[in-house]
């Protein structure tokens, strides 16, 4: 049931709305000014926001902008409602991020309906971002939002002087896995792998499939023996895992994983170097043996930083096969079945072969790259273009919004929708603006107020191109 908050000093009105509002279906808490609005929001269960304009203490206005500046209620839909007809007015709120605006005394089918509209916008919008941030196959975050993430977390870490780990972990012989059993046990394979992650590590580590069966882990707080330690007990229990893969039918897999940590006290670290060590550790781990956790201390290896665990020496770490794995002989999953260079995946293993997908062709679409794009929903091409239409729908002019907010200095403004527009764009394979949202992105993280205006129009420039191909596309 969703959860509207009426906001409105006239009592009246708020027993009329919420008789109206509960007989649609909906849960209703109301409150009687601003303030108190703004603190029943923090709760974080409001799916859309009713606000009368005119308020005692703390008008309509001054709790909607309040609103909009707390990156926890984006997402929340706010419709105003006044007795005013006033065009300045409607057209402050609509520019400080209202959805809608209803008059009193309004005609509850008409306010009804646009509670609708606002809320169904709200639910594309969430499904826009979540697949922008979200591999689709296993619901980890994908490559690009576990960059951002552990971008986030290793720069207060460094600030902190506090220690950090990444660990590579990859699949041993999935090739073999995909050629043996087909593509719907790989995904099987790849999505307990993911379950077993997240369920290994702890809440705040960040958890990311980067590659077809490669994943990565960022854990904050933590030192290299910790980190080391962590990966041991996942590498363990999935090693004596059994997992199905259709009826009467499972395998068991291993995986080998390289560790890295640093700690700014020892001296400064990035992402990238944190992630280049580790992933020479599972490059190491992989010509080793396979189904090992090798760790290196990021920038200050030496001998005794480096440790090794050998599963294949231990009988406890042995994986477990299953009985009716009796038709896959002994020389399926030998060395020579796959490369030790295979410890990067690029995206096009990623989007052609290890995850299951229909058969497209190439389509040229100005600004966006439809192979991405379709691949992000496993090649349903009707999916594809609901979501293009979607983000027609949304973000058509998120370039008006973008430059009014500039030239009126609203940063808060600026930054919601600039962050917006970038999850979203790499969703539909809108790559190229990606990048140019990106960098405006960083400039107002920055507060570099003198490039905003520059940075922008080269946005512009994208957003016009990839809005008149999906017009094109679409018949629009």
């Amino acid at each position: 049931m969703q959860t509207i908050l009426a906001v409105d000093d006239a009592k009246d009105t708020l027993m009329l709305l919420e008789f109206d509002l509960q007989a649609e279906g909906y849960q209703v808490v109301t409150t009687n000014d601003g303030l108190s609005a703004l603190s029943r929001m923090e709760h974080g269960d409001i799916d859309l926001v009713l606000l009368d304009l005119y308020m005692p203490d703390f008008s309509g206005l001054q709790t909607l902008q309040a609103i909009r500046e707390n990156a926890d209620f984006v997402n929340v839909p706010v419709v105003m409602l006044s007795a005013s007809d006033d065009e300045d007015e409607i057209v402050e709120a609509l520019e400080l991020g209202a959805h809608d605006y209803v008059t009193k005394p309004y005609i509850a089918k008409v306010l009804l309906a646009r509670i609708r509209n606002a809320l169904r916008l709200r639910e594309n919008s969430l499904k826009l971002e979540n697949l922008a941030h979200k591999d689709h196959l296993t619901e980890l975050n994908n490559k690009g939002h576990f960059e951002e993430l552990a971008n986030k977390s290793i720069s207060h870490m460094s600030r902190q002087k506090e220690s950090i780990a990444i660990a590579m972990v990859d699949i041993d012989h999935f090739k073999n896995v995909n050629d043996t059993y087909g593509h719907d046990a790989g995904d099987n394979v790849l999505s307990f792998v993911a379950k077993l992650l997240e369920k290994s590590f702890r809440d705040y580590d960040i958890v990311g499939r980067v590659g077809g069966e490669e994943f990565a882990v960022c854990m904050p707080h933590t030192e290299n023996q910790d980190a080391f330690n962590a990966c041991e007990r996942f590498r363990k229990k999935l090693a004596n895992a059994i997992i199905p893969i259709g009826e009467e039918l499972s395998i068991s897999v291993t995986t080998s994983i390289g560790v890295t940590s640093g700690n700014s006290a020892n001296g400064e670290f990035d992402f990238k170097q944190l992630m280049h060590t580790a992933d020479e550790a599972l490059y190491e781990a992989k010509a080793t043996s396979r189904n090992v956790t090798i760790s290196h201390f990021s920038a200050m290896l030496n001998e005794e930083q480096s440790e090794v665990t050998n599963a294949s020496s231990t009988e406890e770490s042995q994986p477990t096969e299953s009985v009716s794995m009796s038709n896959l002989d002994s020389e399926s999953f030998t060395d020579s079945d796959a490369s030790v260079s295979n410890a990067s995946v690029s995206l096009e293993d990623f989007t052609t072969e290890d995850v299951k997908m229909t058969e497209v062709n190439s389509v040229e679409m100005d600004g966006i790259d439809y192979q991405i794009g379709v691949g992000n929903v496993l090649g349903d091409d009707d999916l594809f273009r609901e979501i293009l239409q979607m983000f027609h729908d949304d973000h058509h002019q998120d370039g008006e919004k973008i430059q009014q907010a500039i030239t009126s200095e609203d940063y808060a403004q600026v930054k919601s929708v600039v962050h917006t527009l970038k999850g979203v764009s790499s969703s539909i394979g809108a790559m190229e603006l990606f990048e140019q949202t990106k960098l405006l992105d960083i400039a107002i993280n920055q507060y570099d107020a003198d490039n905003y205006q520059r940075l922008f129009e080269n946005v512009s420039f994208q957003l016009t191109r990839v809005i008149s191909t999906i017009k094109k596309e679409l018949n629009i």
